[in-house]
């Protein structure tokens, strides 16, 4: 069984539930002694072509094929009611995900032989995957068990992956990207929190997004989580670790007054400006907030 994911409280980003997956032995099918409506009935319940059912089921030369792959608990139960010979159900693990679109480039998803494909479950496939285990059986030309199994080796269950965010963050950090994004008719929008004392990620969000338990909306495009992949000119985000710098050494208050000289500032053969200069005289304060060019390099 595939680890579960948690957030730092203990709340499951990625778990692992129980599902039935249809299979059949084709060697112990007579498809001409089955009646056609019968297979047709299958067909419509899996949800799959009557002909590449049939295709399938005819392949006698085979012992095992799947009809269809984590199907739901009263599908099962339809298939089973129809009594078929050679026709049953395997025990899977079909991952899902609580977090739904907002934790999506986060945590990634896996492939139906649950398998990491994008994100941490890809990144920390060894870790959440477990080991599989193996008998030795000994058959009559029937297929019969006509020994007791001996293992050979034991299986081992995927271990927990603890996380740093905090799912409640999240969901407020993807709701806000998704709105901001709307609002300003953008492409795209990011939003990355972290914990300033420890520099823990708390939340890491990104718009569009996709739902990892419905691969019927699925696109390739909006897998990639730009928070991380796409490069940006850091800009104005500079601005707050210079006044910090400044504040922990003690030359400035965030009341201390800058005079930004009408938002011009020659430096060289450069002039520094300010978009909006409302006045020559900011406080610190103002100077992050009005996103000032000259109080930040006067500071720097």
């Amino acid at each position: 069984k595939r680890g579960v994911i948690r957030d730092r409280n203990g709340e499951p980003l990625a778990i692992s539930a129980a599902a039935a997956s249809v299979f059949a032995n084709p060697s112990e099918l007579n498809l001409k002694e089955i009646p056609r409506e019968k297979i047709k009935e299958l067909a419509r319940i899996l949800g799959v072509d009557h002909e590449v059912l049939s295709r399938r089921l005819g392949q006698t030369n085979r012992e095992f094929v799947y009809l269809k792959r984590q199907v739901a608990p009263q599908t099962a139960e339809k298939v089973m009611s129809l009594s078929l010979p050679g026709v049953a159900l395997q025990t899977e693990y079909k991952r899902y995900y609580p977090g739904g679109d907002a934790s999506a480039h986060l945590i990634g998803f896996t492939s139906v032989d649950h398998a990491g494909q994008e994100g941490l479950e890809y990144s920390y496939q060894d870790w959440l995957a477990g080991k599989p285990g193996s008998l030795r059986v000994i058959r009559d030309r029937r297929g019969q068990v006509v020994e007791e199994p001996a293992t050979l080796a034991s299986v081992e269950n995927g271990k927990e992956l603890a996380l740093s965010i905090d799912r409640n963050i999240q969901y407020l950090a993807f709701r806000e990207a998704k709105n901001a994004a709307q609002e300003h008719q953008a492409k795209s929008a990011s939003i990355v929190v972290l914990d300033v004392q420890s520099g823990e990620i708390l939340a890491l969000a990104n718009w569009p997004s996709y739902n990892p338990n419905n691969r019927q909306t699925y696109k390739p495009e909006w897998t990639r989580n730009r928070a991380v992949v796409d490069l940006f000119e850091p800009g104005s985000t500079l601005k707050p670790f210079t006044v910090a710098a400044a504040l922990e050494d003690g030359l400035i208050t965030p009341k201390t007054l800058v005079d930004i000289e009408d938002g011009r500032l020659r430096f060289g053969k450069y002039t520094i400006k300010d978009t909006h200069p409302d006045e020559s005289l900011l406080t610190v304060t103002e100077i992050i907030q009005k996103s000032s060019n000259v109080g930040s390099v006067k500071i720097a």
